[in-house]
Parts: C-alpha cells; structure tokens; sequence
C-alpha cells in the first residue's frame, strides 16, 4: 500500500472516467438562414465544467462534418470516432453516433 502523490491521484481521476462530457445536438430550427443549417446543444452531462478538462467550446460544429440537412427520406444511423487538437495541442477524442428522427409538425404548417 503506497499513497499516491498529488499528480498521479488527479490523473487516477481524470482516467477513471469513461468520458468526460456527452452531448446532445440536434437541428438548429432557429438558426436556419443559411443553405446548411446549424446544430445546437440539446442536453450536456455534466451541466458544469469538470475542474480537469474544461467543456471544449463549439464541439457541436464537429458533429456533422457534411453540414446540416433536413431530409425526407429516412436514412440509417451513422457512428465515426474524431480526434480534435486545441490551441494548447490537448486531444479531444470524439465518438458522435447520429441518428435521423422524423420531425413532427406540432402546428400542422406543412
């Protein structure tokens, strides 16, 4: 039995986790001006920033590397792995899993 210095024990911590963030990101509806539409961030866990690895900012623009498009035709699930690089040269290992739902029309506009 040996203690773990200051370093190793944060280090122990941060690779405990199996993930440091999941994102939900869906369709803008909002943000719809241009010829791509945009994603936005539905839900995240954790709400807070973890003290270790800050939230990497506009994550939601790597989500869709081919853009945002609506589609009326009902398309299979899709899964890649990315490796983001930030200013400081720190990694961010990304897995997206994408899945297409139909949008309900709540207002009967259509």
């Amino acid at each position: 039995w040996s203690e773990a210095s200051e370093d190793e024990a944060g280090l122990c911590s941060a690779m405990a986790r199996l993930a440091d963030y999941f994102i939900v990101v869906g369709y803008d509806h909002e943000k719809t001006g241009s010829a791509d539409g945009l994603g936005k961030i539905i839900q995240r866990f954790p709400l807070k920033d973890l003290d270790d690895t800050p939230f990497p900012q506009g994550i939601e623009l790597f989500c869709q590397p081919g853009g945002w498009h609506l589609s009326r035709e009902r398309k299979q699930p899709t899964f890649f792995v990315v490796v983001l690089t930030d200013i400081n040269s720190e990694r961010h290992y990304c897995s997206c899993l994408t899945f297409y739902e139909a949008e309900i029309d709540l207002q009967g506009s259509r």
